[in-house]
This record gives C-alpha cells, sequence and structure tokens, in this order.
C-alpha cells in the first residue's frame, strides 16, 4: 500500500518534469517577443590584381507576435546597416524599412515558412536581403525530451525571388546535441544546444544600370550554440561563426569575368526582456 500511494504520488510529478523538457516553441497570440541581432560580416573579393576587402555590420531588432493557429506577424522595430570597402564608409538610412510587416508559419519544431516578406527600400534593397531574415533564425526541436546528449538533424532549402530579376536559392544542413542544463535570467529552466551546418548559396541578379547579371555561388560551414527553454517554447540566445567560399561571376554581352569569393561572419541574436 505505501508503495501503490509513493508511486501515484510520483508519476505526476515525473511526467511533468518530461513534459516541461519537450522541445515545443510557442508564439501566443497578441504575446509580442523582441530579439536583438547583430551580424558582422567579412568579404574578400579577389580580381585580378589586388584583393578588395568589404566589412558589413546590421544591428537589428525584430518583433514577432503569434496570431491564429501557426501563423505569426513579424516586423523590424530598430535597424542599422553599415560597412566599408574601398570606396569608403557606408551607413544607410533605413527608416522606410521599419514596421514592414513579414508574414510566418512556424512550427510547433521551429520550423519556418516564409509567406510574405515587405518590399523594401531601394536603398536597404541594395545593401542586403531583408527578405531572408527569418530563413535560418530559429534552430528547430524535436518532440522529445531535450536531455543532455540527445541529438538531431534537419535540412532548410528556400528558393524565391529576392526583387525583379533576382532569384536566390539555399540548403542548410543542420546538426544538433544538447550540452546541458543551464538556467537562464530570472531563474527560467534550458538546454544548451550545440548546432554545426553545411551551407550552399547561389543568388543571381542584374547589375544596376549594367548588362550584366552577377550570379554568386558560395559553399561553407558554420558552427555555434543556442540556448532553448523548453517550458516557455523560447529560443533565448544563439551564437554562431561562419565561413563560405566561392565565387561571383559578372556574366554580360562581352563574356564573363569570375571572381574568387571569401566570405566569413559572427552573428549573436538574443530574447531581450
Amino acid at each position: 500500500m505505501r508503495s501503490y500511494l509513493l508511486s501515484t504520488l510520483l508519476v505526476p510529478l515525473l511526467t511533468f518534469a518530461v513534459t516541461a523538457q519537450q522541445g515545443r516553441y510557442r508564439f501566443i497570440p497578441r504575446d509580442t517577443l523582441r530579439y536583438r541581432e547583430i551580424t558582422e560580416g567579412h568579404i574578400v573579393l579577389r580580381p585580378p590584381g589586388d584583393s578588395v576587402p568589404i566589412m558589413t555590420r546590421q544591428d537589428a531588432t525584430f518583433a514577432i507576435t503569434g496570431e491564429q493557429g501557426d501563423t505569426a506577424t513579424a516586423w523590424y522595430e530598430q535597424l542599422s546597416l553599415s560597412g566599408t570597402s574601398p570606396m569608403g564608409e557606408t551607413n544607410t538610412n533605413t527608416d522606410g524599412a521599419l514596421h514592414l510587416p513579414f508574414r510566418l508559419v512556424i512550427a510547433p519544431s521551429g520550423q519556418t515558412t516564409l509567406i510574405a516578406a515587405p518590399a523594401f527600400p531601394a536603398e536597404v534593397a541594395a545593401q542586403t536581403d531583408l527578405s531572408r531574415q527569418f530563413e535560418d533564425c530559429f534552430i528547430t526541436v524535436p518532440r522529445a525530451v531535450l536531455k543532455p546528449n540527445a541529438t538531431w538533424a534537419d535540412t532548410v532549402e528556400n528558393s524565391h525571388p529576392a526583387g525583379p530579376r533576382e532569384t536566390t536559392q539555399s540548403r542548410h544542413i543542420r546538426r544538433y546535441r544538447v550540452l546541458r542544463d543551464t538556467v537562464a535570467a530570472g531563474g527560467v529552466a534550458a538546454v544548451v544546444i550545440a548546432i554545426d551546418q553545411e551551407m550552399t548559396l547561389r543568388n543571381s541578379s542584374p547589375l544596376e544600370a549594367q548588362q550584366v547579371t552577377v550570379v554568386t555561388e558560395l559553399r561553407g560551414s558554420e558552427e555555434g550554440t543556442a540556448v532553448f527553454a523548453p517550458k516557455t517554447g523560447r529560443l533565448l540566445l544563439r551564437v554562431r561563426r561562419g565561413r563560405m567560399e566561392g565565387e561571383e561571376t559578372l556574366q554580360g554581352q562581352g563574356g564573363q569575368m569570375v571572381v574568387p569569393m571569401k566570405f566569413e561572419y559572427t552573428s549573436n541574436l538574443a530574447l531581450l526582456p
């Protein structure tokens, strides 16, 4: 009898503990989450002659709120785009890019599908393709318990027009492993997850005011970590570093020129209080 009573008391507690550690995202309607993401990139082009270094920096705060079902709306609340090149420094006016809505479907696993992206001002679009913000933003999590050494993998593929006569194709093969349990700010129970991925990217776009098409093809890898809170269903932090190599091919009526290219970047994403 004593053993039976003890089991009766413990089973609900154990069930609750296991359920709380299962990976599921939750975007509650009218509950707005805000993330800050800082991404820095270093590009080196190697045309005939001297190498051309280009530095880029994007500092953004975006908001995301759940709607009916798995749909969500997101928008930029703050955005800074800057860079340096042999031509000098650039600081892009991004006021016209703020508060424009993205429409997304975010499955409980975190798999994100872009339904509609806003049309960004030409000055911003010339610097970066913001429509790809959510392509590889959220990690995916399994329905299984997120315990140390748990592993899983996924593949994310996207192909969409990034603008008039411009197309982008990408493929991410991602592998995950839970490193350990942790406690985040506010006493929130979470898990630390290691992530590595292999990536390929192909972009084709016209060169402004010239009869030239630029085709960029890159291949590389990325490694990093993320912190996910199973009980609240939220990604709290993601830090990563990547390296890609390939070439830019300038195609015109007079022929083509292939320019080797290297791209290295770091990215830090954090949920704001």
